[in-house]
């Protein structure tokens, strides 16, 4: 069995067994069969508990041996100190998947933590037993209505694909509700960043791969795959514990040996990984890509309501490849019709002299913008705006659904000001037809991203 196939019942079983299930329901219990009854889960459900006959109206059995119908995956939730003989039991049972959530293996402080873990690695060696945890949030996927975790999850049907070490990216950022598919592998066992990377790469529901990662054991096979894969999808990757003190943090967190960052930012930076700073670029990256067309050219256009705001936006291209382009004759023929005589034509572009006070303002601002997208010699436009009311943030939004509909091929980035501006990127963002952001400095930073895998893509075709 490929890799593909073996952690596909993590993702998309037709079967699972709960074993600790609690027979406790409702708020603060996190309940794990309760969850999935309510996302409409199709599948089979058998809660493992010796003290139950049922849990909300499905029947629980005493042990997983007392299940008769095969399982593709078990669930352990237990105390850490029975989960070696829960692992034994299933493997003898003929389940290949595993996924444990309990806590206190790699992650603990003293040594019994450590020996435990050990035994459930060497039944797993000793098996065919696939094992994702120990400490993992488990998996889920909104295309199946599926999720293994214990917290209720609010995602979304989106090809995104999210690869962690850490379950508060399920669930703690509330723009990952565009991710349709995620897997923590916690404290890896068996189940690495290699394995759920080559699930992805096959998986014709994703599109682009999110990966955040403490550190790991095998990362020679990790960037092989990553090297195969970033030619025909984007991966973005978080590479958290950069610090020595955030390394010693990893070790205690996961386990994981964190290695030096600038092996690391070589490494995927060779492999065509889209290295992130941030949690808070780790999900505008992953918006643009999953909304933009790649970029041709390194050129930007940039057309704001305020010198000042066009200053930030060009202090979020430095150090990068991005610059700002030259006006073509015939953009600057275009526009020129549309400013008073006093007012400079070039890159930035303060249109608000030329729609102030105009009661054609949308028309005047469409015509503008559509000037710039035209404009063949730019990679992409930046567009900035202040949104003072509700009623501006609407005007805003039709206008760009409008442009990126009839501009599809040209990159197109809002970026919003004013004190609506969080509200009205949030609606957009909703909608998934415009990328905007909250700040000039974001969206550059956007397009700086995804000139960087552009960059990659077009090396490719060279080679």
């Amino acid at each position: 069995m490929d890799n593909t196939q073996s952690i596909k019942p993590f993702l998309e079983p037709e079967s699972v067994a709960i074993i600790g299930l609690s027979r406790k329901t409702g708020e603060n219990h996190y309940n794990a069969l309760e969850n999935l009854l309510s996302y409409g889960y199709k599948g089979r459900i058998y809660p493992i508990n010796p003290n139950a006959t049922e849990i909300l109206g499905v029947k629980a059995y005493p042990s997983i041996k007392n299940v008769e119908d095969s399982v593709d995956l078990a669930v352990i939730v237990t105390p850490r100190s029975q989960v070696p003989g829960h692992v034994r039991n299933c493997a003898e049972k003929g389940i290949k998947c595993i996924s444990i959530v309990t806590q206190g293996f790699t992650d603990a402080s003293d040594e019994e933590g450590k020996r435990l873990y050990k035994e459930i690695v060497e039944i797993a060696d000793s098996t065919s037993c696939r094992i994702l945890g120990p400490n993992t949030f488990g998996s889920a996927n909104v295309f199946t209505n599926f999720s293994s975790s214990f917290a209720m999850l609010y995602m979304q049907r989106n090809p995104v694909g999210l690869i962690c070490q850490s379950g508060m990216l399920f669930n703690c950022v509330s723009e990952y509700r565009f991710v349709g598919k995620g897997i923590d592998v916690g404290n890896i066992c068996n189940v690495d960043f290699s394995d759920c990377l080559e699930y992805f790469e096959n998986d014709p529901q994703v599109n682009i791969i999110v990966l955040h990662i403490e550190g790991m054991t095998d990362a020679r096979r990790f960037f092989n795959a990553a090297r195969r894969i970033t030619c025909k999808k984007p991966i973005i990757a978080l590479k958290t514990a950069r610090s020595q003190q955030a390394a010693t943090a990893a070790q205690s967190h996961t386990g994981s040996l964190a290695g030096k960052n600038e092996i690391w930012e070589a490494a995927m930076k060779q492999a065509g990984i889209i290295g992130v700073d941030s949690l808070e670029e780790l999900v505008d990256v992953t918006r643009a890509l999953s909304m933009l067309p790649l970029m041709k050219r390194p050129d930007i256009a940039v057309a704001t309501f305020s010198g000042g705001t066009a200053i930030m936006a060009l202090d979020g291209l430095r150090n990068s490849k991005l610059k700002i382009g030259k006006l073509s004759e015939s953009t600057r023929t275009k526009i020129r019709k549309m400013a008073p005589d006093w007012l400079a034509i070039g890159n930035p572009l303060d249109y608000w002299p030329m729609v102030m006070g105009s009661d054609n303002r949308p028309r005047l601002m469409r015509d503008v913008m559509e000037a710039l997208l035209a404009d063949e010699g730019f990679g992409g436009i930046i567009f900035i705006q202040i949104v003072p009311t509700p009623e501006m943030g609407q005007e805003m939004g039709q206008l760009l659904t409008e442009l990126v509909t009839r501009y599809p091929h040209q990159p197109l980035i809002a970026a919003f000001t004013g004190p609506y501006n969080f509200e009205c990127a949030k609606e957009l963002q909703a909608e998934g037809r415009v990328l905007a952001f909250p700040t000039p400095e974001r969206a550059s930073r956007a397009f700086v991203r995804l000139y960087q895998y552009s960059e990659f893509r077009l090396s490719l075709s060279r080679d």
